[in-house]
C-alpha cells in the first residue's frame, strides 16, 4: 500500500488523534444532574476564562490552557461557559435532589477523590498537556475485562478517549457514542 493511502486510512480510522477543540468543558458535561452544590469544573481554552450563570469565576491554571476550579452553587439549573480567544463553549447543568426533565445523573471519572491530573496526563517536551495513552487506563481498569465488552484488542483501540469521556458522563461506561456510531468512526 502506498504511504499516502496508508496515512489517509489511519486518519479515517481515528488511530491518530483528531484535531482537538481549542475551547471545551470536560467536567461537568452538558445536561448533567449533580447531587451537591460543590461542582468541580475542568475546561480548556487558550487565554480562557470561566463564567457561571453569566458571572466570572476565579480559577487556577495548573497546566497550559487548563482551567480548574471548584464552585459552590445553589440548587437549580445553571449555565457554565468557557470563553477563549478561539471561541466559546457553554453547557447547562442541574444541582439538587429534584432534577428537572432533560437532565441525567452525572458520574465523575475517576470516581475516587484526590486523583491527580498527572496520573493520566503529562506535559510534552513542547509544554503541551495531553493524555498519556490507553495503557494508563489499565492502571485502574482490569485488562482481562476489556475483551468482554470490546470487539478489538487493546493494541488496536489505543485511544480510549475516542469513545469514552475520561472526565465523567451521564451515560453508562462514560460512552460518547452508541456502539453503532462508535464503530462507524473506523468502519463504514
Amino acid at each position: 500500500m502506498k504511504p499516502k493511502v496508508w496515512a489517509v486510512l489511519v486518519l479515517l480510522c481515528g488511530i491518530l488523534p483528531a484535531a482537538e477543540e481549542a475551547v471545551k468543558i470536560m467536567r461537568p458535561v452538558d445536561k448533567a444532574a449533580l447531587k451537591t452544590g460543590d461542582i468541580e469544573i475542568i475546561a480548556t481554552a487558550p487565554d480562557g476564562k470561566l463564567e457561571l450563570d453569566g458571572k466570572p469565576v476565579p480559577f487556577e491554571q495548573p497546566f497550559p490552557k487548563v482551567l480548574h476550579t471548584t464552585a459552590k452553587v445553589e440548587a437549580g439549573a445553571h449555565r457554565l461557559a468557557v470563553v477563549g480567544s478561539e471561541g466559546r463553549k457553554e453547557i447547562t447543568f442541574y444541582v439538587g435532589p429534584n432534577q428537572t426533565a432533560g437532565f441525567a445523573a452525572y458520574h465523575a471519572h475517576p470516581p475516587v477523590p484526590d486523583v491527580k491530573c498527572t496520573q493520566c496526563h503529562e506535559l510534552t517536551k513542547r509544554g503541551r498537556f495531553h493524555f498519556k495513552g490507553g495503557s494508563v487506563c489499565f492502571d485502574c481498569h482490569k485488562r482481562e475485562n476489556f475483551a468482554k465488552v470490546h470487539t478489538h484488542t487493546p493494541d488496536v483501540l489505543t485511544e480510549c478517549g475516542l469513545c469514552h469521556n475520561a472526565h465523567g458522563s451521564t451515560t453508562a461506561s462514560h460512552l460518547l457514542y452508541t456502539k453503532e456510531v462508535a464503530c462507524k468512526q473506523c468502519h463504514n
